[in-house]
Parts: C-alpha cells; structure tokens; sequence
C-alpha cells in the first residue's frame, strides 16, 4: 500500500479518521494525502464575478490554514510521509478525480455514530464514492479509535470478487500479523450439511489463491443479514468489518429510508467497503 486519501471537512469525525489513518499509515509505511474541498453556491446567477472571486479566495485562504493545523496532527505522530491539498469543486468529484490522479490505494473517511450510519456511512455522497472509486473505502466511526488490528471479518456471499477483495485485505493484515474470519451468514435455505459442504469448497478456493496463513472461516445461520452481523460485531471479537456492494440485500436496506436503530453497532468498528462491477460479483457456487 502506497497512498491513503483522507478526506477532511475539518470536523470532529474527520480528525477521528485521520487520526486512524495515521496508524494505518505507520505500519503499511503509505503515504498520506489530506484532502479539503470547498466550493461556493449561489442560488442566484446574478451574483457578481468579483464577488463570487472573492468568497472563493477567502475559502481557499481558510482551508490551507485549517489543512495546516491537520498537518501538525500528522507530524507530531512520527516519521510518516504526508502532502495536503485544498481544490475547489465538489466533495464526490474531487474525491474520486484525487484518487485517480493520485493512484489512491485506499480511501479513510469519518462518520457519525448511529444516526449517521445511514447519512454519512451510506449517504449519497460516499455511496457514489464507493460505486465508482477504484479503490477501498474504510468508514471510521466516531468514536471508534485504533486499537491493533488482530482481526478483519470478511463477509461473504462466494463471489469471484471476494478472491480479490482478499488480496486487498491481507495488504492491511500482514502487517499486523492480523487473523482474516471469511464468514458468510446463512439464510436457512439450504441444509447445514449443503452450507458446509459450499464453505468447504469456497475455503480450499481462498488456500489456494490467498498466500496468507492466518485465515479462518466461519458459518453464522440468520434470516436476517444486519441482525446476524449485529450479533457477530457485538461479541468484540473483530476490529474491522469487510464487505463488497454486491451484497445487495444488506446494502439495499441501508441505502434506504427505514434504517433500524440497531445498526448502530455498525458503528462500533471500522467499515471496508469495496465496489465490484457485474461481471467480477458473479456467484461462483
């Protein structure tokens, strides 16, 4: 891993995600790229070009000095490489035109505890971030703060995707001499017997393809997606929580209005989230 883009609005939820990517940042040796974007709307076209030049300049003047007060936060952590930039135009635009441009390995982002699960986590900017970046986005909680990483939960639906979301997942784990859980919720349609003899099949898949020796898998049976994995975050065992967008059935609820309070755990631990196209997302069994 190279670089890491940490978005900031300067908000309480921003530092709390940087001050994770910073210990990302130490022990995957990457690079941090601190972004700030800011732009001026106006309802009116009648607004003069002067004065529109104006607010523009004084916005760019507040967001270099509030990047340099963030900066001071990296610095005083240790030894770790760092560049900031302020660009003008919109937060899902620039994010994902920085993270192109800059060959983005990974994207770190603060969210807003429960009721923001849906709002910022899931909202429509980060889930337009997440629909069309290259890359991973990690969502850190508010009040989520790093501890060592000792366990990544993957979940999974046996997709050709997931071998490459592994790859991704070791990356971050290696380091850490992280253990990796695949898991994957049951929905009770098919026989105990049927899901283990699929998990079988899946597990000597990932043996074969993913070169990391500390990768364990695991069974959990639920009708109910969110409160299998509610269950699962809240035995403490795991410090991030992994999925892809294909998993539609999770991912269809959160983007949707009734989101139910006990999605909240998902708020206690980090949230990769990866983004495969059709083709990738195909069901291998």
């Amino acid at each position: 891993m190279k670089n890491i883009l940490v978005p900031t609005d300067f908000s309480k939820n921003a530092d709390n995600a940087l001050y994770y990517a910073i210990e990302l940042a130490k022990k995957e040796n990457a690079k941090l790229i601190l972004l700030h974007a800011y732009n001026i709307k106006y309802e009116s076209g009648a607004v003069p070009y002067s004065l529109i030049a104006e607010e523009t300049a004084g916005l760019k003047k507040e967001s270099n000095k509030q990047l340099k007060e963030s900066c001071l936060k990296i610095t005083h952590a240790g030894k770790i490489k760092y560049e900031s930039l302020s660009i003008e135009g919109f937060t899902v635009d620039v994010i994902l035109n920085i993270s192109k441009e800059k060959e983005i390995d990974m994207v770190v982002m603060g969210t807003k505890g429960a009721t923001g699960f849906s709002n910022v986590i899931f909202g429509s900017n980060t889930a337009k971030i997440i629909e069309k970046a290259k890359c991973p986005i990690i969502a850190v909680p508010e009040d989520a703060s790093f501890q060592s990483i000792k366990k990544i939960t993957y979940a999974t639906s046996y997709n050709h995707s997931d071998f490459r979301a592994l790859k991704k997942i070791v990356e971050i784990a290696e380091p850490f001499n992280a253990q990796i859980n695949v898991l994957h919720i049951s929905d009770n349609i098919e026989s105990p017997e049927i899901e283990k003899g699929l998990m079988k099949a899946f597990m000597e898949e990932v043996n074969h393809k993913i070169q990391y020796n500390n990768i364990s898998f695991q069974i959990m049976r639920g009708e109910n997606i969110e409160d299998a994995l509610e269950e699962y975050i809240e035995e403490g065992s795991t410090n991030m929580l992994v999925m892809s967008t294909h998993h539609r059935n999770f991912f269809d609820k959160i983007f949707g209005k009734s989101v139910t309070k006990h999605m909240a755990y998902h708020t206690k631990i980090p949230l990769m989230a990866f983004h495969y196209n059709s083709k990738t997302s195909v069901k291998i069994f």
